[in-house]
């Protein structure tokens, strides 16, 4: 079990006491301090330890699980999440631990104490971390949000959050910049101020591989999409019927229905998301038994429309200089 020692709070920063915790647990987390399997001391026992509310413990914890770096198992409580990650972080973390340890020891030979520089140090990340553009993408579902969040934070250089609808308030969630797809836009643009937060629309489309496979199933036959809720399997039901493939099925809900008979009776292609892939496994031992090819199983190779992403970073641009240089007069 991990010793609630490693933890110190200060009163006299300006960050708070969840988040202190959170972020001297990711730091032993991502350097290998804490290794995975490691458990954490119970919510009661590390507050008590601390002399803090447990409630601000349970706050953290669960900040660190929504982070991925921890899970709960129950009565075992909860442990360090295998992230299958290298546990000494990337390059970049590498460098600014070289660099913030070089800084922290020349402040120690000013006389400051460790509190001291804390409170120093979160303060000036605090302040630097208000003026960076934040950017979330809004889904329905949480693998869709977290796949395409990734994509568009790979492709605009900048972090972007990804938030399922249902889970969430806006006032939760502030963030300069909204980003999700027109199936939910009018959703989501109703729950943000617009004075403060920019709601933005992007194209997510399939990819032109998958969409000739479809096309290739003859019109007695079905195409059936068994997807991640049955709102999404609806939308690319009729979507696809937009272009002249009307021969589709939805065949329910991929994450809480299985299967039947009769779902593929007379079914040649079978749609799955890309975002949630296990669910092939799952259908292919549905149909195990059955002729070799006579149902074929693909991902909906869902890729960001190239126009959309330059908007985006275009955007995010725009509103990147606009922050620097603050509220005209």
């Amino acid at each position: 079990m991990v010793a609630s020692s490693g933890i110190q709070l200060s009163a006299h920063s300006d960050m708070p006491f969840y988040r202190q915790i959170v972020t001297q647990l990711t730091f032993m987390i991502e350097t290998g301090d804490l290794a995975a399997g490691a458990t954490l001391p119970s919510a009661r026992l590390l507050a008590d330890n601390l002399h803090i509310n447990r409630n601000t413990v349970a706050r953290a914890y669960g900040e660190l699980r929504r982070l991925g770096l921890v899970e709960s198992r129950g009565r075992s409580g909860t442990v360090v999440a295998d992230t299958g990650h290298d546990p000494q972080g990337s390059p970049a973390r590498d460098r600014a631990r070289d660099i913030l340890g070089a800084a922290v020891r020349e402040c120690m030979e000013l006389g400051l104490s460790a509190a001291e520089i804390q409170t120093i140090a979160g303060a000036l990340a605090m302040r630097a971390e208000d003026q960076l553009l934040k950017v979330s993408f809004v889904e329905c579902n949480a693998d869709r949000a977290t796949y395409f969040a990734n994509e568009l934070e790979d492709r605009v250089g900048l972090r972007v959050r990804p938030l399922v609808l249902g889970e969430f308030t806006a006032d939760e969630e502030q963030a300069d910049l909204i980003l999700t797809t027109f199936f939910h836009l009018a959703a989501v643009r109703g729950m943000w101020d617009r004075r403060t937060t920019e709601v933005v629309a992007i194209v997510v489309a399939p990819h032109v591989r998958t969409l000739v496979e479809i096309a290739s199933v003859p019109k007695d036959r079905t195409v059936g999409i068994w997807y991640s809720t049955d709102d999404q399997a609806v939308s690319i039901r009729d979507s696809l019927a937009q272009s002249g493939i009307d021969n589709i099925k939805v065949l329910g809900d991929a994450e809480t229905a299985e299967l039947t008979d009769a779902d593929v009776a007379d079914t040649d292609l079978v749609i799955i998301p890309s975002e949630m892939p296990q669910l092939r496994a799952r259908l292919e031992a549905r149909l195990e038994g059955r002729p070799a090819g006579r149902i074929k199983v693909i991902e909906f190779g869902n890729v960001l429309d190239d126009a959309s992403v330059r908007m985006v970073t275009e955007v995010i641009a725009d509103m990147q200089t606009a922050k620097r240089l603050g509220p005209a007069v």
